[in-house]
């Protein structure tokens, strides 16, 4: 007897081990999404390598200009005083070569500003910087007021 109810225990335990089969197949395929099945068992997804990485967004940039200014710059007359005169002489025997206009007007301009902005004025309009100071000299010289 004791064969018999080992059998029969034996006989039950594999019923249960295939009914729990069944179940468990059933669940699992029952009509819905097989996606997380195919995905579990697919190959894993290929990662990019560095040099096939996503380009970053460039800004876009725009550019304005601005409308050109129409501005008229009269220069002044040429010298019509004994002290524009004077001065061209004096800045010419100096050394100094400007034209005669630009170098009244740079006088006038320069007249009772600092050395370092009628420095800037006279080197950015063409004069040697050695001839600065001589300029200055020439037109508080030469003229009594700016």
């Amino acid at each position: 007897m004791k064969k018999f109810v080992v059998a029969a225990v034996a006989t039950v335990a594999a019923v249960i081990v295939i009914v729990a089969g069944v179940v468990a197949y059933v669940a699992v395929n029952n009509g819905g999404s097989h996606t997380a099945g195919r995905a579990a068992h697919s190959a894993p997804a290929a990662t990019p390598s560095a040099s096939h990485k996503a380009a970053k967004p460039r800004p876009t940039v725009t550019v304005t200009r601005p409308a050109p200014q129409h501005t008229t710059v009269v220069p002044p007359p040429a010298p019509t005083s004994d002290e524009d005169a004077n001065f061209l002489a004096l800045i010419a025997s100096d050394g100094i070569k400007a034209p005669d206009d630009w170098a009244i007007n740079a006088g006038h301009v320069t007249c009772g500003e600092d050395y370092s902005t009628a420095y800037a004025y006279l080197t950015d309009g063409g004069i040697y910087p050695y001839h600065v100071q001589t300029f200055l000299d020439d037109w508080t010289a030469t003229h009594t007021g700016c």
